[in-house]
C-alpha cells in the first residue's frame, strides 16, 4: 500500500478550508447582516430615532439572501442524488 501524504494533506486542508468558510464564515456574515440591517433603521449608534439608511438596510437584505441561498444550495447538493431517483431532476449535471 502507498499513501501519497502530500496528496492526504492537501485533501486535509481543502476540507479544513470549507469547513472553516461555511462553519464559520456563514454565520459571520448572517451576524454582519444583522448589524447593517439594524445601523440602517437606526436602532444602534445612538442616533435620533427614526434616523433611517435604507442603503445599509439593503445589505443587510442581501447578506441574508446570500446565507440562504447558500445553504439551499448545499442542502439540495447534499440531496441530489435522491431528487434525481425519486423525481427524474437533474440537478449539478447528476445523471447525464
Amino acid at each position: 500500500m502507498n499513501f501519497d501524504i502530500a496528496q492526504m494533506a492537501l485533501s486535509a486542508g481543502r476540507v479544513l478550508l470549507v469547513g472553516l468558510l461555511f462553519g464559520a464564515g456563514l454565520p459571520a456574515l448572517f451576524a454582519v447582516g444583522m448589524r447593517l440591517q439594524s445601523a440602517g433603521t437606526g436602532e444602534i449608534d445612538g442616533e435620533a430615532p427614526g434616523t433611517r439608511r435604507p442603503l445599509l438596510t439593503a445589505a443587510g437584505w442581501i447578506l441574508f439572501a446570500l446565507v440562504i441561498a447558500t445553504v439551499l444550495t448545499g442542502v439540495l447538493f447534499i440531496t441530489r442524488l435522491s431528487i434525481y431517483h425519486y423525481f427524474g431532476i437533474s440537478l449539478f449535471g447528476v445523471g447525464k
